[in-house]
């Protein structure tokens, strides 16, 4: 009798099958990209010749062949979709351990090792990430100093102020240093003034310095001050312990260089590198790939990209770092893939018409690698549908799509635009005709209605003589007025009733909420009122009827939030002083906001968001040189850069190729000539480089302008569709903590509102309170020597709780009486709190505090999987090798077992649920299998007896499945759209009201 399969036997089966019947289905360069797992390998893979497949087959090739461990191979791809497709597509190969494949965009790389080595990025501890506006604050700090006067031009302070930003920006991503950039400086001056051709050799300036030159010289001595700025910021930030986005490279980078153990570590433990999407590596990314490598003469690194999708290059990347490692690995094996399985060969031939045009002789020779369709279509040739204006190309992609969708239902389309203004006006237009779309884009927080109609409440409130913005603010439908009550009060603000002395009494008769609002302003708690100003004058009820208008409001109190913890703005009227100034100062305020699901049929995208996708039908509306090419966005800075092959005109080329390679059946481009103010356009120069056996071509006449009609206002069931697709987008792109599934068993109106809107509320005291002690407990197990009881005692538990404490609540945004009042009470308990968990920090083991744990659900909808991530901050894991304990800290006192499961009156279950949900996230981890999980609640504020338990509940296989079923019942919820239409059992439920109002 043959022994039962164990499991390790059951899933190399599995793996050979599914192995199997992929690999069959590869041609020969395909096979032998997968086949070349040892050594470095380049492979060159053009749009839909199937680059995902076969780094997901060589994964699994690695894994087959060798015994290599899984948590041993390193994938590194551009962005966050391309790691989900990536696992996705994994999962459907080698099943569950493709959750041990560490794959990674390089951000993300970066900080999962600074989390798991910590010890050797100990100055990092602490350490917080900036915000734009801290970053902007921080450089009108340092040039405020005169030495930095020739900065700050004459009446206009901020001038070069977005320009600095973007400069040390570029020079992180290209790892460049202060030092390195007033070297750059000082040698160009030298070189300019030496340089022959600098000299004038013609008329009244003849022997002098050419107006050029003197140009550059000024801009290189610019350019000594900007690496003064730049040196003081890094050292500021520093000193305040932040980091920009940009650091978490450079942090690796360094400690890769200079700490020898580390990179030992890293190096061992990643026994095979693949890099996706290489071509858009930028040089501090390309450093780290090389330094992981080297450490085998002939390393398993495994390149895919292709030069002709090269569209990062303002964010350094260029053709130069594609081809570096192949010069770095003389041994390096070029595969290139010429097979295309997306598209038909008419599309392959158009595209390849065009891009040849980047290319000068034998230029790169390698790189342009003409692709074959695999498929059996009849080619089309691209069509090229000239408007004489823009309102005819409209209409005319909007009777398109309605005859997709009834044709062809389940057939996917993108419409791609250059610019994020087009993509803003192709969602109003699909929106006005009742077409349902997908899309992600950026607004201006200043220019958007939403946005400037705050920016008027706040004009009002600090300068009551501003009518005109009161006036504003009635008319688009706050304060809780009738029509009619609307129109007859601002006919009476037109008439002048409030410039008479003492009407202003008459206006506060009529508006009751302005009462309300002043006493707020007469607070200290600067960013709580300007919120509480929003909901008594009715903004947020208009706020909350679009997920738009939402995403623009929090953008507007995160600006609020930095501008007061910046300039320590405790009083309100301050404060909306401060950020009407700095409307006027900034350039924009960017913010992403997303419309539909992205399983919509129908996407809408820039050229740069459709990298990685493709299509059925693919849609260009405004192929236009307006529109495609743009301006140069001239530096103020000479920085020192590599000499690239690339110039403006080639990267839009590679855009534009990008764009018309994402479809698999057929492209239409659309070229309007004139706009409906009378503005002239001129068609895309690229496309006259396509051959005209490629093309078809149509003229469509001119349509009035009021063809295309906006409806007016949101009824609810469009506000329903959009709320639930939100909802979906959410979980599908960020997943879900157990706080959100919390709110959601708590009332499905308040899952909406706080955990996928996000509605931003007045700093509380009670978290700020949680916060604070949170903060303070990390450091806590931070104390160097905490296992050694020589040391470490309650005296030193204490001191570091209250510096901690008192830390936290400096920065805190809350009215001074509430921060006094939490800090006294936490400041009272500390002791107690230091010597009742004196043993609890003892315990010997690795420790990680404030841990994000993220793992992958298996739901389902319909008989189909869906997959969503699951994540959780916790507080502290202690590893004890071989059990793990998962503390969570409630700054409440204790709690019995029957409330913490719900089983009271007054009791919901969530801090139970909480832990059971911090366990299915660890039982998720490959590393954790071999140990015991036990997750616990500790309670840090003192009983009657000073006491600070905790309190570790049993959780059963029941337990675990019970809220795998709350999961799943989330996910039916939203999937059906029924969440939108949930609605708790709490009569006087605000986050209910809220829905129903804007029914």
């Amino acid at each position: 009798m043959k022994p039962a399969p164990t499991s390790k036997s059951l899933q190399k089966q599995t793996l050979d099958s599914a192995f199997a019947t992929s690999y069959t289905r590869l041609n020969r360069a395909q096979k032998q990209a997968v086949d070349e797992i040892e050594g470095p390998v380049m492979v060159i893979a053009g749009p839909g010749t199937g680059k995902t497949t076969i780094l997901t087959l060589r994964i699994a090739n690695i894994l087959k062949r060798t015994d290599t461990p899984a948590h041993g191979i390193l994938a590194i791809t551009y962005t966050d979709a391309g790691v989900r497709a990536m696992r996705t597509k994994l999962h459907g190969i080698i099943g569950a351990r493709a959750h041990e494949i560490q794959i990674n965009t390089f951000h993300s790389f970066a900080s999962s090792i600074i989390s798991e080595y910590p010890d050797h990025f100990v100055h990092l501890r602490d350490t917080k990430q900036m915000t734009d506006v801290e970053q902007e604050t921080l450089i009108r700090t340092i040039i405020s100093d005169p030495k930095f006067a020739d900065l700050r031009p004459l009446g206009k302070p901020d001038a070069y102020l977005s320009n600095i930003l973007r400069s040390i920006d570029e020079s992180k991503r290209e790892a460049v240093t202060p030092v390195m950039v007033k070297s750059f400086a000082l040698a160009e001056i030298e070189r300019i003034k030496n340089d022959p051709e600098a000299l004038s050799t013609r008329g009244a300036t003849k022997g002098q310095l050419k107006a050029e030159s003197k140009e550059d010289i000024a801009k290189a001595e610019r350019t000594l001050l900007f690496a003064d700025v730049y040196e003081l910021y890094e050292a500021k930030k520093t000193e305040a312990k932040k980091m920009d986005f940009n650091d978490l490279i450079i942090e690796l980078l360094l400690a890769l260089r200079h700490d020898e153990l580390l990179l030992r570590l890293v190096q061992e433990r990643f026994l095979y590198l693949h890099v996706d999407e290489h071509q858009d590596t930028n040089d501090a990314q390309n450093f780290i790939i090389g330094l992981i490598a080297e450490f085998f003469e002939t390393p398993n690194v495994f390149i895919v990209g292709d030069e002709k999708q090269a569209i990062y290059r303002f964010q350094g990347a260029s053709v130069e770092n594609f081809l570096l490692l192949q010069k770095k690995w003389p041994t390096m094996k070029l595969i290139s893939l010429d097979m295309n399985y997306r598209s038909h060969q008419g599309i392959l031939d158009a595209t390849w018409d065009m891009i040849e045009h980047n290319y000068e002789g034998d230029a790169h020779k390698d790189l342009r690698v003409k692709l074959s369709s695999g498929l059996d279509d009849e080619p089309q040739p691209i069509e090229i549908v000239t408007a004489e204006n823009s309102a005819a190309a409209e209409i005319h992609l909007v009777n398109e799509l309605k005859k997709l969708k009834a044709e062809e239902p389940s057939a996917t389309a993108a419409i791609i635009v250059r610019r994020n203004r087009d993509l803003d006006r192709i969602i109003r237009l699909l929106e006005t005709h009742g077409i349902s779309v997908s899309s992600e884009r950026s607004v201006d927080v200043f220019n958007h209605p939403i946005g400037s109609l705050f920016f008027e409440l706040i004009q009002y409130i600090s300068d009551p003589s501003r009518v005109d913005a009161l006036g504003k603010t009635i008319a688009a439908g706050m304060w809780d007025l009738s029509f009619e009550q609307s129109t007859e009060l601002i006919s009476a603000l037109r008439a002048g009733l409030h410039t008479a002395k003492g009407k202003a009494v008459e206006i506060d008769k009529r508006i009751p909420a302005l009462k309300k609002i002043q006493a707020l302003i007469m607070s200290d708690g600067a960013v709580g009122a300007v919120i509480h100003a929003a909901e008594e004058s009715g903004f947020t009820k208009l706020v909350s009827s679009d997920p738009t208008y939402v995403h623009v409001w929090r953008a507007i109190v995160a600006l609020a939030e930095s501008i007061a913890r910046d300039g320590r703005i405790r009083e309100p009227l301050e404060l909306m002083k401060q950020l009407l100034a700095y409307r006027l100062s900034a350039e924009q305020r960017p913010v992403k906001v997303t419309v539909g699901t992205p399983d919509l049929p129908l996407q809408a995208m820039t050229a740069h968001g459709s990298k990685g996708l493709e299509f059925d039908y693919v849609f260009i509306p405004y192929a236009t040189e307006e529109a495609w090419m743009g301006r140069n966005r001239g530096s103020s800075f000479t920085l020192p850069k590599k000499k690239a092959a690339s110039h403006d005109i080639q990267d839009v080329r590679r855009l534009f190729y990008v764009a018309l390679t994402r479809a698999r059946r057929h492209v239409t481009v659309m070229v309007p000539l004139e706009e409906s103010d009378g503005s002239q356009y001129s068609p895309l120069r690229f496309l006259s480089e396509i051959s005209e056996k490629n093309l078809s071509q149509s003229l469509l006449p001119r349509v009035g302008v009021e063809t295309v009609v906006e409806r007016r206002g949101t009824p609810y069931s469009a506000l329903r569709t959009k709320l639930s697709d939100l909802a979906k987008r959410v979980l599908m792109a960020k997943g879900l903590s157990v706080t959100a599934l919390n709110h959601f068993i708590e009332c499905p109106s308040k899952f909406l509102y706080q955990s996928i809107l996000k509605l931003p509320q007045a700093p509380a005291a009670a978290a700020e309170k949680g916060s604070a002690m949170h903060l303070a407990l990390s450091r806590v197990w931070a104390v160097e020597g905490r296992t050694d009881p020589s040391s470490f005692n309650a005296e030193l538990i204490e001191a570091v709780l209250v510096q901690g404490i008192g830390e936290f609540l400096e920065e805190s945004l809350l009215p001074s009486a509430e921060k006094e009042t939490v800090k006294k009470e936490l400041l009272e308990n500390a002791p107690a709190v230091a010597k009742s968990l004196l043993l609890h920090f003892e315990v010997k083991g690795g420790v990680k505090t404030e841990s994000w744990v993220k793992q992958e659900f298996a739901g389902e909808f319909e008989g189909k999987p869906v997959l969503i991530p699951i994540h959780g901050k916790l507080d502290a894991i202690l590893d004890t090798t071989n059990e793990v304990f998962v503390y969570d800290y409630k700054t409440r006192q204790a709690m019995s077992e029957n409330a913490i499961k719900g089983l009271t009156k007054n009791s919901d279950g969530g801090y139970f649920r909480q832990l059971i949900f911090y366990k299915l996230l660890l039982a998720a981890d490959p590393f954790m299998k071999t140990r015991r999980i036990q997750p616990a609640l500790v309670f840090v504020t003192p009983d009657d007896k000073g006491r600070c338990p905790t309190m570790a509940l049993p959780i059963t296989d029941e337990d675990m499945t019970r809220v795998r079923g709350e999961i799943q019942q989330l996910i039916e919820s939203v999937w059906t759209g029924k969440v939108a239409d949930g609605k708790c059992k709490e009569r006087d439920c605000e986050w209910c009201g809220l829905l129903n109002a804007v029914k």
